[in-house]
Parts: C-alpha cells; sequence; structure tokens
C-alpha cells in the first residue's frame, strides 16, 4: 500500500479507487482537469462524491492540468507538477482518464480497418466496410458504449442475428444503466437533465431525499442519498434517473425498465412499491411529481 498516492482523473475509475486507497490508510491527492467530478454525472451526484472524498481525509483539486511528473531512475519518489505550480510528492502515480481500445495486432487491416481505433459497426454490430457483413464487434471494442455490462447487451445481440432474429442494438444509447461504487454510490440510466435539454425534450425535474422514506432507516443510521428523476412531460415518461445513496446500484434496474420500456408515469403510479423499503421513494417521486 503506497503511504502516498496522486491518482489523476476524476472519473468512475479515479473516484472509486480514490476512495477505496483512502479507506486502506493511503494520503490521496486526487487532481481533476474538469471543474467537477464524474462530468457525465447530475451535478448533486459529483459534489456529493466529491464532499465524501474530502471527509474521509483525501485532498481533491479540481480544475487543475498536470504540466510534468517527475521520478528519477524509475525508482523512489515521483513529483507532480500542477498547473498552478505546486509540486505533489507522492509514493505511487494512478493515472485514471482515457481509454483507447486494444484493437492493433489482431489483423484488422487485412480486411481493411484499421486497428488501434474503434471498430465501426451497425446497429446489428456488424462492423461497417467489411465485405459480407461476416464480422461483427461488440463490447469495448466498438467504442459505443464502454460499460461491462453493455459488452455483455452486445454480445447477446450479436447471438440473435447470427442466429437469424431479427435483432439490433439499441439499449446502449438511449437506457444505460451504471453505478459508481463509491460511498454513497452513485446509479444512473438515460438522461441526464443538462442532455435531455440539450436534445430539445420539454423537461421536468423531481427530486426526493432518500433519508425521507422509513426503509433508509432499516439500511442503515444517518444515511442520507438523493433521486432525481428527469420527465419528458409531452409523453409523460421517464427518460433519466439519477440515485445517491446506500446500496442504491440495486434500486436502479426498476429505472432502467421505465426508461427502456416508456412507462408512462400514470402507470407507474400502479407500481406500487413495499413498505418498508427504500424503494418507496418512487411513491414520494409520484407524488411530488403531481399524481
Amino acid at each position: 500500500m503506497p503511504k502516498r498516492l496522486v491518482v489523476l482523473g476524476g472519473g468512475a475509475v479515479g473516484v472509486e479507487l480514490a476512495q477505496a486507497w483512502r479507506s486502506l490508510g493511503s494520503e490521496v491527492t486526487l487532481v481533476q482537469r474538469g471543474k467537477r467530478l464524474l462530468s457525465r454525472a447530475e451535478p448533486f451526484a459529483s459534489e456529493q462524491v466529491a464532499q465524501a472524498l474530502r471527509d474521509a481525509g483525501a485532498r481533491v483539486l479540481l480544475g487543475m492540468n498536470v504540466t510534468r511528473v517527475q521520478r528519477p531512475g524509475g525508482k523512489g519518489e515521483v513529483t507532480v507538477t500542477l498547473s498552478n505550480g505546486e509540486q505533489v510528492v507522492a509514493d505511487e502515480i494512478l493515472v485514471a482518464m482515457g481509454r483507447v481500445p486494444r484493437t492493433e495486432g489482431i489483423g484488422l487491416e487485412t480486411v481493411g480497418l484499421e486497428g488501434g481505433k474503434p471498430v465501426e459497426v451497425d446497429d446489428q454490430l456488424r462492423a461497417k466496410g467489411v465485405d459480407g457483413g461476416w464480422l461483427y464487434a461488440c463490447g469495448d471494442t466498438n467504442g459505443r458504449n464502454l460499460l461491462t455490462h453493455m459488452g455483455k447487451y452486445q454480445a447477446r445481440m450479436v447471438g440473435d442475428v447470427i442466429a437469424g432474429k431479427q435483432a439490433r442494438a439499441w439499449a446502449d444509447a438511449k437506457a444505460t444503466p451504471q453505478v459508481v461504487f463509491t460511498h454513497p454510490q452513485v446509479a444512473s440510466v438515460g438522461l441526464t437533465e443538462a442532455k435531455a435539454r440539450e436534445a430539445g425534450l420539454p423537461v421536468r425535474t423531481v427530486e426526493q431525499q432518500l433519508q425521507d422514506v422509513p426503509g433508509t432507516s432499516l439500511v442503515g443510521k444517518g444515511l442520507t442519498g438523493t433521486v432525481k428523476w428527469v420527465v419528458d412531460e409531452k409523453r409523460r415518461v421517464l427518460v433519466g434517473a439519477t440515485f445517491t445513496g446506500p446500496e442504491v446500484g440495486e434500486m436502479l434496474h426498476a429505472a432502467t425498465i421505465a426508461v427502456a420500456g416508456e412507462v408512462p408515469l400514470d402507470t407507474l403510479w400502479h407500481a406500487v412499491p413495499s413498505f418498508p423499503t427504500m424503494s418507496e421513494v418512487w411513491l414520494k417521486l409520484l407524488e411530488t411529481y403531481g399524481l
């Protein structure tokens, strides 16, 4: 375990590992070049995770770039120079920013494709530009959605297509669930409010605090969290949801079903949550919405 650790990057991997190493006792400094952590999440989720890291004793530096990294001889201390001139000395540096597909050296050039880049595919996951349509690419190799469970989803779609079924992948663009395994957990599916407005949807949002639901107290004392819905007002359907709090990843699938199935809110009113569970937050949200 490094006594001092610098983590570069404030995405899911960066915040998860920064918190994990801090919980093991490392002195952690997290450097994020953006203005907030988890930049693709709802702002409240970013703020709660940043505060949790600070409360745990980690140092969180936002809006900061790294200009130089030095480790003479490749051993011993590493010195990280920041864009404000500050130098942070650590025992190890963990780089959690940017991903590229490992598609080089597997023969793509023999079928007219370029290695080292994502393999562009259609909605049946067939590689574009390959004669005969025999080559499929699923998971991180195609760059559509860099999550393990979405790679598994795409693989199932490929199996259906090869078996002769009329199948196409669309959930990886419309109803993608994701859980960031920090404390608090951050679970989300579909569009954030910003992305929904950017898409031109008539948006209304509804928020609720998890601690207002009796079932939360059964999970642990003093636990808190937030749930936010993004509603398409024209169709009265949920297009996005974000949860923060204890084990909220286990509540996410209900929201994924609602978003993928375009279930009307008037129908969700009749999906009665059990008492006393945290899922009663769904009832609170519907009441707040006005049903």
